[in-house]
This record gives C-alpha cells, structure tokens and sequence, in this order.
C-alpha cells in the first residue's frame, strides 16, 4: 500500500481569482496534484517549488488552472438499462443526482433504456496504509503501540483530541469516508469525532473497549446544526437528522469492510438504522444488500448484519475495524 492522505478541499479563492490550499500532516504534492486534477510539475511551477523542497504542514499552496489533466478530470459513459433511477446510478458511481443532471442537460429525473449518460470520474482513491504491530491484543483488553493521531480537518471535530489517537488504517479509513461524503454533499456542517484510543491505549474512561486504537465514535449529519454539536453528541430526537449524508457515510464503511483492515461492524440504535434504511432504498439499493447491512426490518437482534444496534447509540456511529493482514499481535 502507499503512504498517502487524503487531500481537503480547495478553500476559496482570494481575491486575486487563485485558488488556495492549505496543507495538513501527511500530504505529498502527488496526493494534492491527484485530488485537484493536476500535475505534480503545475504546482511546482505555481509555487516556485524546485525537486525535494520540502512540503510543510500549514504552508498555503497555490492550486493553478491545470493545463494537464488529473484522474479526477477522466469521463465515464453509462448506457441507461430498463429499471436504472438517477439516484440508484449516482449511488452505483459516486456521485450526486444534480451532478448528473448538469453533467447531461437534463430537467428533471426522467431517463430512458438506452440512454447514453456521461459521468465524471470522481477524484482518486488514495490507499489506506497497513501498519501491523500497532493494536495490540483486543478492543476490550488491549493497548496501543506507535499509534497516529487523527489531525485537525475542516471536515470534523475532535471533540478530545487527546483521546484520537489509533492504528493508521483507522484513520486513513475514516478521513477517507468522511472525505467522500463532503463531496457528495457540498457545505455539510464539520462531523463530531468521539474517542478512538488513548496514545497508547488501555482502559478508556466511560468506555467498555476503544483499548487497542481499532473503535471511533462519529457523531451523525443534521439539516441544521443542533445546539450544543459537534462539542457533544446530539440524539436523533433532538435534531433533524440528514439522513442521506448519514446513510452515505454508512456505504462508505461497508465499501470500506470488503478492504483488508476495513470496518468489521458498526453499532446504532435500530430506530435510526430504519431512517438510514428508508433513504438507502429510495436510492435504488437492493433489498439484498440492504439485508446484509442493516438489522432493520428484521428486528433489532437479527444475526450476521454490518449494523448492530445497542442501546444509547442514537447520537453516534461506534465503528469497529478489523486487524490488518498477518498482525499476530492484533486480536
């Protein structure tokens, strides 16, 4: 696997029409270029930068009008089959309805068998790294060796960043969710980040596991931000749940869990899996894999499902991740 980050959004442009991009930990000029549809040379050549300048965090970068075209900018072709919806074909390739809208001049939601839709590529997958020899022993009995801290993002709210710290492929799992979801959905509010692991992991206040840097606690997206969020958890019943972002955030995990190292549960209470159930199916998801992810409809005790309710988690996802490849260490 490679070594690379996720890259943020591009801030907005300054006055002087240029684009702007603060670097974060762990970026690399390749893993900007690739987000943002560039070269690596373009942001040499926009930043004065000559081979092995060294890329600092909180440097401001210039992001050029790219000349050369990235991987994001590539187009795909979707021939419309008889039963496709808009909404189930952005949900098969990443993207939104409105994307798909605007990418094909059309008015409304009304496709054909035959039709021929053209689909931006979304931006590159940068890889999740495996570092074996980090989570130690199991989430209820464990410690944490030479683990990472999750950074400070735009995207998020470490709500105790003291007590963000996990094995690497938790943290480039979840930064690359949370990072697929605010592309779907342009302007969400920051997401509250509960606890992973302390640095080095063991007993965790008001915690039964989250020893071994393997559990994150993430707060859900509402319409409107509710009080008190992303300082605290806020419960689905004191706010108004969007439950489209939350559900994505959700199929960003299962896709995750087909990954080495990827998700192996996540625990929510069953009256909130019904919300996310309701909006996965008017998005053209199949009852069958629906089946395999939610608990709901079939009782909050239905066997071998990817969520998992318990009680008092209808504020919050608690995702667990599995043990990366031939980690004796790790249980």
């Amino acid at each position: 696997m490679g070594s690379l980050v996720l890259a943020m959004p591009v801030q907005a442009a300054r006055p002087d029409g240029q684009a702007r991009y603060t670097v974060i930990s762990g970026d690399s000029l390749w893993s900007i270029a690739q987000h943002h549809g560039c070269r690596v040379s373009d942001l040499r050549r926009a930043n004065h930068l000559s081979e092995g300048s060294p890329l600092l965090a909180g440097t401001e970068l210039v992001i050029p009008t790219c000349k050369g075209k990235g991987k994001s900018s590539a187009a795909r072709v979707h021939e419309v089959a008889r039963g496709d919806t808009l909404s189930a074909i952005a949900a098969r390739y990443g993207t939104t309805v409105a994307e798909l809208r605007a990418a094909n001049d059309l008015k409304d939601d009304t496709i054909v068998p035959g039709q021929r839709l053209s689909i931006a590529a979304a931006p590159a997958e940068l890889p999740v790294r495996l570092v074996a020899g980090q989570s130690i022993g199991r989430p209820q009995r464990g410690s944490l060796a030479n683990g990472v801290q999750l950074p400070h993002s735009r995207q998020y709210f470490r709500r105790r960043p003291e007590w963000a710290w996990g094995a690497q492929h938790v943290v480039d799992h979840t930064r690359r969710a949370i990072d697929e979801v605010n592309r779907r959905h342009p302007g969400l509010h920051r997401l509250a980040i509960g606890d992973i692991s302390a640095p080095k992991g063991g007993v965790l206040p008001g915690h039964g596991s989250h020893q071994s840097g393997r559990d994150i606690d993430l707060g859900l997206y509402y319409t409107k931000v509710p009080a008190g969020y992303p300082e605290e958890f806020v419960p689905v019943a004191r706010g108004t749940l969007d439950a489209e972002a939350t559900w994505d955030l959700v199929h960003a995990f299962y896709r995750a869990s087909k990954n080495p190292g990827g998700p192996d549960k996540i625990f929510l209470d069953y009256e909130v899996q019904g919300k996310l159930h309701a909006v996965a199916r008017k998005a053209g998801i199949s009852r069958a894999t629906l089946t395999k992810i939610f608990q709901y409809p079939d009782g909050r005790w239905a066997r071998d499902r990817f969520v998992q309710h318990v009680p008092k988690h209808d504020d919050h996802l608690h995702v667990r991740f599995d043990c990366p490849p031939r980690d004796d260490e790790c249980h």
